[in-house]
Order: structure tokens, then C-alpha cells, then sequence
């Protein structure tokens, strides 16, 4: 008798393993409803002329359509930019000249703001078809303001589950310079908005993005960002990238300035791509889905970046990673790549984010060779069983945890190059069952 229970016992549990697969698979695909396109854009000194940057070399109308080219490539929801010029005329003009055309009538601006008194701004742009816009805020600082807007989703059930997701998008475009007295002004910019944060002291679905001028992850003001001594306020680098950037062409995939190499254009920076400087950044919250809104492994990309552009102009030689008037486009609109990422939204239910499945699991490239990461609310001990598309138990291991990003080790588990499904269980019992290639 006991050797039939024996028997019975690994073909039970993997039906029972196939139905959780099942259950776990529908109702995650059930609740995925929605897609939001993230961008963020430096546009170099729009309808901002100057000594440097003129009608010549940079005129307005000729950027007005090198972005409506991007524009309809990208069709971002949130559109972030920096270097607008302060005026109203300038932050409507690329409403009615970029966003609403092409057919399109669906796009808003947010406030603009100027406490700072700055001759450019920052603004925002997004898709009234999906998001409605809720409230902003400003923070001055002694060189441009920083801009914080907050939306919600239009979820069509809203009326039934008096919810949705929220998501609030930080803006900010720190002083340039590599020296000192420039690294201490941009850690000076974002104490401030690190301060006003820790004041709120309220975790939810935050992007901090724009033009950082940071040459290396260990500038203290990105450092700040990242480590702040408040968990419920850090930030996160979707693709973990830390390093020093500048000149540096282990990071050329993710360079985002600048364009060009040659040094006949005084408005544009030379030395082709060698800095990342573009930015979007993205709370707990959102790392782990949290709070219905959820970063989508693999959707944060440099435009334009295909690669192979270290220390050179992006049109040099072949770039397929976009189409060719794309990249004209962004080879003459600025000397900055747009930033892009994508959001998964989730049905709001109505339930308590409190009891929301508190964790997050993904391998960044999804290769067999990458560790995954485990991004978590709590600390603990947790559960992973791993296995193939029959069920079939190929690897189990417990592994500590603490909140925030852990990278789990997963040299042990073998390398088949087909599905697998990665069980997780959290020190509470809750339970995720993610798919993915190993």
C-alpha cells in the first residue's frame, strides 16, 4: 500500500502542478490589460535660440518635424521632455505641430512651471485615450525647476471598483559639467527632491526621469537616488547597469548622447555616443507590480542605439535598429537618444494593495546564462521550484531575500534552452509561477 502511494504520489503532483501552471498563467494574462509607452527626450534648446544653437543650426520648424517623425514611430502615452523653451507658445507648439497630427487629436500637455526662472523647462505629454491627468508639482532649484505630475489610468471599470493604477512622473534635468562644483549642484538638485519625497514618505508608482548630466553610478547624487537611507522613496535602475559610462564602450548599448561626432554644428555635442546621461528611473512599486502598474522586463531601450556606435555619430556606417527616417530624425533633431521603456498595467480590483502579491521575478535578457532577480517588498526566506512544460520538478532551492533587488544564482539549475516555469514562494505562502526560457 504505501509503495502504490509512492507510486501515485509524483504523478498526482504533477497534475496538480500543471492545473497551478494553468490557474496561475490565465489569471496573470486575465489581469495584464493594458500597455503604457514611457518616453523621455532631451530636445536640445526647442525654440530656445542662442548664440550656439540658432535658426541656422537648429531651427524650430525643421525639429518640429524630425519629432513628428519620432513621434509617430514611438507613440509614446507619457512623453517627458527637457530643453523645452520656458515660454506657453513653445510648450503648445509641439502639441499642436507633434502630438495631434498625423490623425491624432488625443494628446495633452501638463502645467508648466518656471519658478527657477531658467530660460528652458521641462513638460509632459500624454495619451488622453488611456491616462487622466490628476494633479502637479514643483520644486525650484537654482537651476531649473523639477517637475512632478501624477496621472491615473482611465480603466473602464473605474465606475464598479472605484480603483485603478496611478503612476506620478518626476522630471528633472541636473546641471551639465564634469567638475566638481557641477557634481555638487546636481547632488544639491536631487536632496531636494529626495527631501520632499522622504517628507511624503508614501511608496506607490513613481518614474524619476530626464537629463541627469551623470558621468558614473557612483556620482553621489545618483548614489542618493538609489540608496537613500528611506527604502520607501529609492529608486531603481530597470536594466542594472552601474558604472562609469563616460568613454566607456562596455556601456555603448546604452549611451544616449551624442548623436554626432563631428564638430562642424556649434549647437550639437561631438564625440559620437559615450555618455549616458538620459535617465528613467522606476520605484519598488513599480519594479515589482506592486501597485497595478509594472515595468516589463526588456522594454527599456536607447532609440536609436543599436550598439555599435561607441564614440561615434549614430548614421555612421549601418544602423537597422530603427528605420532610416527615423534616425535622420533623431540624428538632426538633438544631440541626446530618447529613453524609452514600457508599463505593464494590471485590472484594478478593488482589493487593498496590501494584499497584493508582494514580489516580482524576472531574468533581465532572459538567458539561460543571466542570473534572475528577485525584487521584493520583504525580507525572508523564499521557495523557488523550477520546472519543464510537463510538470516535472527540475531544481529546488531556498534562497534569503530582503527588500529591494536580490540576484538569485542560477548556474545550478540546468540549461535545456526550452520553457521552463519558475515557482515562487514567498515567506508569507504567496505564490507566483512565472514562464520563462532556460
Amino acid at each position: 500500500m504505501a509503495g502504490g502511494i509512492i507510486k501515485w504520489f509524483p504523478v498526482m503532483k504533477k497534475l496538480l502542478l500543471l492545473l497551478s501552471f494553468s490557474f496561475c498563467l490565465l489569471s496573470f494574462a486575465k489581469a495584464q490589460t493594458d500597455t503604457l509607452t514611457v518616453m523621455q527626450y532631451n530636445l536640445l534648446n526647442y525654440n530656445n535660440y542662442t548664440s550656439y544653437c540658432t535658426a541656422a543650426n537648429n531651427n524650430v520648424s525643421n525639429k518640429d518635424a524630425y519629432l513628428k517623425t519620432i513621434v509617430d514611430y514611438v507613440l509614446p502615452d507619457i512623453f517627458t521632455v527637457c530643453e523645452m523653451n520656458q515660454l506657453q507658445t513653445s510648450v503648445d507648439r509641439v502639441l499642436t505641430n507633434v502630438m495631434n497630427t498625423s490623425g491624432r487629436s488625443n494628446y495633452a500637455k501638463g502645467p508648466r512651471t518656471n519658478y527657477s526662472s531658467s530660460d528652458m523647462v521641462n513638460m509632459v505629454y500624454y495619451n488622453t485615450n488611456k491616462l487622466v491627468y490628476h494633479s502637479y508639482t514643483a520644486y525650484p532649484t537654482d537651476i531649473r525647476d523639477i517637475n512632478v505630475y501624477t496621472f491615473y489610468y482611465k480603466d473602464p471599470a473605474i465606475a464598479v471598483t472605484n480603483d485603478t493604477a496611478w503612476i506620478t512622473c518626476i522630471i528633472m534635468h541636473l546641471k551639465a559639467g564634469s567638475y566638481e562644483a557641477d557634481a555638487a549642484e546636481r547632488l544639491a538638485e536631487v536632496t531636494i527632491l529626495m527631501n520632499q519625497l522622504n517628507a511624503l514618505n508614501k511608496p506607490g508608482n513613481y518614474l524619476a526621469m530626464g537629463d541627469f548630466n551623470t558621468y558614473t553610478s557612483t556620482e553621489e547624487c545618483y548614489d542618493l537616488l538609489l540608496n537613500h537611507t528611506n527604502p520607501n522613496i529609492r529608486f531603481y535602475d530597470p536594466i542594472t547597469k552601474p558604472g562609469d559610462w563616460n568613454n566607456n564602450c562596455s556601456f555603448a548599448s546604452y549611451h544616449t548622447q551624442s548623436t554626432h561626432n563631428d564638430y562642424n554644428n556649434d549647437c550639437f555635442a561631438a564625440g559620437g555616443l559615450d555618455d549616458r546621461f538620459d535617465h528613467i528611473m522606476a520605484s519598488l512599486d513599480v519594479m515589482s507590480g506592486g501597485k497595478n502598474v509594472k515595468y516589463i522586463s526588456g522594454s527599456y531601450t536607447a532609440l536609436g542605439n543599436d550598439g555599435n556606435h561607441c564614440n561615434d555619430s549614430i548614421n555612421q556606417g549601418t544602423n537597422t535598429s530603427v528605420p532610416a527616417n527615423v534616425l535622420a530624425a533623431l540624428m538632426g533633431n538633438s544631440d541626446h537618444l530618447p529613453v524609452i521603456l514600457k508599463l505593464q498595467i494590471d485590472v484594478a480590483t478593488g482589493i487593498n494593495d496590501e494584499v497584493k502579491v508582494p514580489f516580482d521575478f524576472y531574468i533581465p535578457s532572459n538567458s539561460a546564462d543571466d542570473n534572475g532577480i528577485l525584487v521584493s517588498h520583504c525580507n525572508g526566506e523564499f521557495s523557488i521550484e523550477v520546472m519543464n512544460v510537463t510538470g516535472s520538478l527540475v531544481y529546488r532551492f531556498q534562497t534569503n531575500a530582503a527588500t529591494g533587488y536580490n540576484t538569485i544564482n542560477l548556474s545550478d539549475i540546468p540549461k535545456t534552452a526550452s520553457i521552463a516555469f519558475f515557482r515562487i514562494t514567498d515567506p508569507d505562502g504567496n505564490v507566483k509561477v512565472y514562464r520563462t526560457l532556460r
